[in-house]
């Protein structure tokens, strides 16, 4: 039996685990457990061993409990499902879950509808990594070189120069206190929930704040959708604020969803918003339950990160494979709106390449100022359009 990339992966970073000598500074020398991470789409995925299938599994500070796909776990041998209200499976108890070098035996994880999620990140989502393992460790994610490590947090000291953020008081998940900066105002105080499974924009900000604090005069800004989550799909507007600070970190004219309906996350009063994955590109994160702190070291290169697409489109996947992408919005004015493309259309080509990566077609499509050749199917008929692509916020 051909081994899996998953597994190769477990195996990579098994290795990378022995080779860390004396020679080492002293945080990196003893994590419990060590993996890559494979960066698609923003967001963060792990190899894992799930009792004995190899998947990847996204890495997610703001999910409490660690979960499944419901339609995948039930093929999970030794998988033993409780049914809950209303559902024919809300948890499973797997006979082992490892990340790494980290073993968890009989492990209670939820059972979660992940197919919406799949289809708007264009990878099948398998499962997440949340709250209820990470809580017991010192989290090293380090964005430069695409690991992840977990450490004993008796024993965790760091000795880098990065920017020390609190959790508020009140919180074991890392909820943080910020500031946003709008032009022309004072700094605005924020508690957002550390989210790494958030990917694509820097912010999104609940309903409530957003009307306590009258951001939705912020210009220009886009009707559209702001993402998806467990519960579907998020709608509002989408801005740039003039600032995020974070301790020291200072990110300017982060890409900010500003939550438009009162349901779901975005109704909630606890927090204000989360700040995603994208805000740490090229840094190193530091997430200590222990201490209920995170630390961020500098990007190692300059830029504006949660950058934003240039053609209007968004697109989703389906189909066997999620190989089918289609338009599923189209922002009004924009290059897409302007070229007559229409929700339901399925993106065939892009300058001649076929297309079948969601990732890799949005990619495509950030690039300011060029000029991309679309193909697309619309009912029985081909569709061809030229997008100049051009900044939308």
């Amino acid at each position: 039996m051909a081994v899996s990339a998953a597994r190769r992966a477990l195996a990579a970073a098994a290795v990378w685990l022995l080779a860390c000598g004396p020679g080492m500074p002293p945080r990196y020398r003893m994590p419990v457990a060590t993996m890559p991470f494979d960066p698609y789409g923003g967001a963060i995925y792990v190899p894992a061993l799930v009792n004995d299938d190899s998947v990847w599994l996204m890495f997610d500070t703001g999910l409490s409990r660690t979960g499944f796909d419901r339609d995948w776990a039930r093929g999970l041998a030794a998988a033993t499902r409780t049914p809950g209200d209303g559902d024919s499976a809300s948890a499973t108890l797997l006979d082992r879950l490892q990340l790494g070098d980290l073993e968890l035996r009989q492990f209670p994880a939820a059972l979660y509808p992940l197919t919406p999620l799949s289809e708007a990140s264009g990878r099948l989502q398998r499962g997440l990594v949340g709250h209820d393992v990470l809580k017991r460790f010192t989290v090293e994610i380090d964005y430069r070189t695409r690991r992840v490590r977990f450490f004993d947090p008796e024993r965790y000291r760091y000795t880098g120069r990065g920017s020390t953020v609190p959790f508020t008081p009140d919180a074991d998940r890392p909820l943080l206190r910020a500031q946003i900066k709008v032009r022309g105002r004072r700094p605005i105080p924020a508690r957002l929930l550390l989210d790494t499974g958030a990917s694509g924009l820097c912010l999104i900000l609940t309903a409530p704040f957003v009307e306590q604090h009258g951001l939705r005069e912020v210009t220009p800004s886009i009707e559209a959708p702001i993402g998806t989550g467990l519960a579907g799909e998020l709608h509002g507007s989408i801005v740039r604020l003039q600032e995020l600070r974070l301790g020291r970190l200072k990110i300017k004219s982060p890409t900010t969803g500003l939550g438009g309906e009162h349901k779901g996350f975005l109704a909630r009063t606890d927090i204000d918003g989360v700040i995603g994955n994208a805000v740490f590109e090229n840094s190193l994160l530091v997430v200590d339950y222990a201490r209920r702190r995170v630390i961020v070291e500098p990007p190692a290169q300059a830029g504006t990160p949660c950058d934003y697409d240039r053609s209007g489109l968004r697109l989703i996947a389906r189909g066997p494979g999620l190989k089918h992408l289609m338009v599923d919005y189209v922002v009004p004015q924009s290059p897409g709106a302007d070229g007559g493309i229409r929700v339901g259309d399925e993106l065939l080509l892009i300058d001649g390449r076929p297309v079948t990566v969601l990732d890799d077609v949005r990619e495509a499509l950030r690039a300011e100022g060029a000029l991309r050749h679309l193909v697309l199917m619309r009912d029985a008929d081909t569709v061809r359009v030229t997008l100049q692509l051009r900044r939308l916020l």
